[in-house]
């Protein structure tokens, strides 16, 4: 699917609000303190939905942080990781966490500790998708874009067992919904 007609579908699946919060950041200004463009997609559902979370599950890490730039909020979540990764070594993925080649780069968080991130191999258009579980879900390497990462979990068809079963908490019995933040 093309990125636009991803994000069509979300919408479709997952209205969003009239008035997105923190959606309409300078990516200029982005990429200029950050050094990438984040894949069109990503930009493209931010512009849509904002900051906030979907379904209660999954929050989006702030592109637009006030005072400061996304990587700086990404390497915290990225310390967090690799600290989870020491005290643990077999219970996480032997993935490489960014700023290391091909590292996870997170731009989502869920309310169970799970992190969703880009594997940043080539260029952010080529850039999959990684769920690094916090325990109660596997790790999973997703080769699909964000916004089609987030169409297979409302859709239960990412491929994955436990991701397309009524295991996953990011689908909610009353429906799905995007909180935006300050909700």
């Amino acid at each position: 699917m093309s990125s636009i007609s991803s994000l069509y579908k979300l919408i479709d699946l997952i209205p969003p609000p009239e008035y997105p919060v923190g959606g309409h950041g300078d990516w200029k200004r982005f990429v200029s303190a950050n050094g990438f463009w984040p894949p069109e997609d990503y930009r493209m559902m931010v512009r849509e939905y904002g900051m906030g979370c979907f379904g209660e599950w999954l929050c989006l890490i702030e592109p637009f942080p006030p005072g400061g730039a996304y990587l700086q909020v990404a390497e915290t979540e990225c310390q967090t990781l690799r600290a989870n990764k020491r005290k643990s070594p077999t219970s996480y993925p032997d993935w490489p966490i960014w700023p290391d080649a091909g590292g996870l780069l997170p731009w989502g968080k869920t309310a169970t500790g799970d992190y969703i991130g880009w594997r940043t191999v080539g260029k952010p258009a080529a850039w999959t998708t990684l769920f690094w579980g916090g325990g109660q879900l596997p790790s999973k390497e997703f080769s699909l874009t964000t916004v089609d990462f987030l169409v297979g979990l409302v859709q239960r068809s990412l491929g994955d067992p436990t991701f397309d079963s009524g295991k996953n908490p990011f689908v909610l019995p009353d429906g799905q919904r995007f909180l935006p933040a300050g909700s």
